[in-house]
């Protein structure tokens, strides 16, 4: 319980702004944000939900943070634009190398399976992932146009992703056409009901 209330003291420390959005898991996220000297908005948010077997673990929320909202995938991930990702982690069964193996299983679905052109930049981001992850832990993605992806880890930068090209497809796991699930995409685009 004190983690939690910790991690929402982070949130306001980060935020902008005073409102708040409740998402599902009672975990709340700004309305506003800023990172990287950068304002930006909430767009959406929604839970992973992951079949295992007869159960249904939801080892995470995530939300998406733009300059203005979009209800585009295709649109955000092509924007040469600040934007965020934050995921916060809500199960315990999520551990270091389940969370990479996903996240590069993501890149092979963003990037239809042609991951070698951006595999340094891939290696780079789970750098981060390998270290011990627990519930509560917060990863802030922050792209800034010129700079790079800047992966935070409890508010702590953890790594410099440099490339667009790398941004679309880190971007493309949760929000192309191939998403990490749709129902996720839609919360993130603001099109959950």
């Amino acid at each position: 319980m004190f983690k939690r209330i910790a991690m929402v003291l982070l949130a306001l420390c980060l935020a902008t702004g005073t409102a708040f959005a409740v998402d599902a898991k009672d975990v709340k996220f700004p309305e506003q944000l800023k990172l990287e000297n950068v304002d930006l908005v909430l767009n959406g948010s929604g839970i992973r939900v992951k079949k295992v077997g007869f159960v249904k673990v939801e080892p995470y929320v995530a939300a998406l943070f733009l300059t203005e909202k979009m209800a585009d995938g295709e649109a955000v991930i092509s924007a040469d634009a600040p934007m965020a990702i934050r995921l916060y982690i809500t199960s315990k069964l999520i551990s270091s190398k389940k969370m990479s193996k996903s996240t590069r299983e993501g890149f092979e679905r963003s990037t239809n399976g042609n991951t070698a052109p951006i595999q340094n930049e891939i290696d780079e981001m789970m750098a981060v992932f390998s270290e011990k992850i627990s519930v509560d832990d917060v990863y802030d993605m922050v792209y800034i146009p010129g700079t790079g992806t800047c992966i935070y880890k409890q508010g702590e930068k953890k790594a410099i992703v440099k490339g667009f090209e790398f941004k679309k497809a880190l971007f493309g796991i949760w929000l192309g056409t191939q998403p990490t699930t749709e129902d996720l995409k839609a919360g993130m685009l603001g099109q959950a009901g």
